[in-house]
């Protein structure tokens, strides 16, 4: 793949909500996404049917308040996926709002509880969850439970699947990912196609293509034959431009939140110490972080063949900033 071609391709992030739906979303790629959600759920589905293949044609800057993806699995279960860059720190919240409006849309005008739908949402984030930060596992499952005793299961229900690719992505660069090989592919995807297509091994190219399902070859071929209109291209390198700079900022962040918490912890000694110092790291590194980041995209933008203008105007750096990278 040359240079130009590399370009094109980034930009089509599959985190970017308006390409996810064009590759999950659309009319005739039911077998993808039947494949995708079953890999999750850990359940087999013999047939998946997509409910609004139409809000693809809707506002692709603003998310608003449709939900991404809608479908209906075996025994008419709903299901909702949502995939979130940005971390808005409203996640329980956001999760529940979203999985009320399906299951309150599954019920009839003749309004019998007997009649509401099993209901599922599938969550993906390219962040750590707030509320799960101290769960090492990148893949959850949540189900209404009595807490005391025997953990039972109130309800069928309800299902929310969280997918952190945050942490897949570190369990990736520790080797410590271990998965079922379909759903790691999937994974992968998500993170990054590219490197589905082939990789270099001691100068060879070596086709880790061949090693994939049919449903995730055919996703491949499906964004890779994504074409954009230029309004819908320019978006797309904004949002990509956006969750770099996320990507590498949360990293900055928490590396260097981490080690200013752990030296104010060993001077102080105390609780109130380390409390302290995560809370100046995160700041520093938020700062810190914004600035470090700007310049890593704009190197890889400029690695890429960008427009110094187009740089600036995506960065925020000043063209004189940008000129001195060279």
């Amino acid at each position: 793949m040359n240079k130009n071609n590399k370009k094109n391709m980034e930009v089509l992030n599959p985190q970017i909500d308006f390409i996810f739906k064009k590759i999950f979303g659309e009319d005739g790629n039911e077998n993808i996404t039947k494949d995708f959600v079953s890999s999750i759920i850990g359940e087999k589905i013999k047939k998946l049917e997509i409910k609004n293949p139409n809000l693809l044609r809707e506002s692709i800057n603003d998310k608003g308040e449709e939900l991404d993806i809608k479908a209906v699995l075996d025994n008419n279960v709903l299901c909702d996926i949502e995939i979130q860059v940005a971390n808005n720190h409203d996640d329980d919240k956001r999760i529940l709002n979203y999985w009320s409006k399906m299951y309150r849309k599954s019920i009839h005008k003749s309004f019998k509880y007997k009649q509401m739908k099993k209901t599922i949402v599938i969550f993906i984030t390219s962040y750590d969850v707030d509320n799960l930060k101290d769960l090492k596992e990148y893949k959850t499952k949540w189900k209404i439970i009595e807490s005391k005793y025997r953990k039972t299961v109130l309800t069928d229900i309800f299902e929310v699947d969280i997918i952190e690719l945050s942490k897949a992505k570190r369990l990736i660069n520790e080797n410590a990912f271990e998965e079922e090989e379909n759903l790691k592919n999937w994974i992968k995807f998500l993170i990054n196609p590219m490197e589905l297509g082939g990789k270099e091994m001691a100068g060879k190219k070596v086709s880790v293509y061949n090693d994939l399902s049919e449903e995730i070859k055919q996703a491949y071929i499906a964004w890779q034959n994504i074409n954009l209109t230029e309004e819908e291209r320019d978006v797309a390198e904004r949002k990509y431009m956006d969750l770099l700079s996320l990507d590498y900022g949360r990293e900055y962040e928490r590396k260097l939140g981490r080690k200013i918490g752990r030296k104010e912890g060993r001077k102080e000694g105390r609780k109130e110490g380390r409390k302290e110092g995560r809370e100046e790291g995160r700041k520093e590194g938020r700062e810190e972080g914004k600035k470090e980041s700007q310049i890593r995209i704009a190197k890889k933008m400029l690695d890429e063949g960008f427009e110094i203008s187009t740089i600036v105007n995506i960065t925020e750096l000043t063209e004189k900033e940008v000129t001195n990278i060279q």
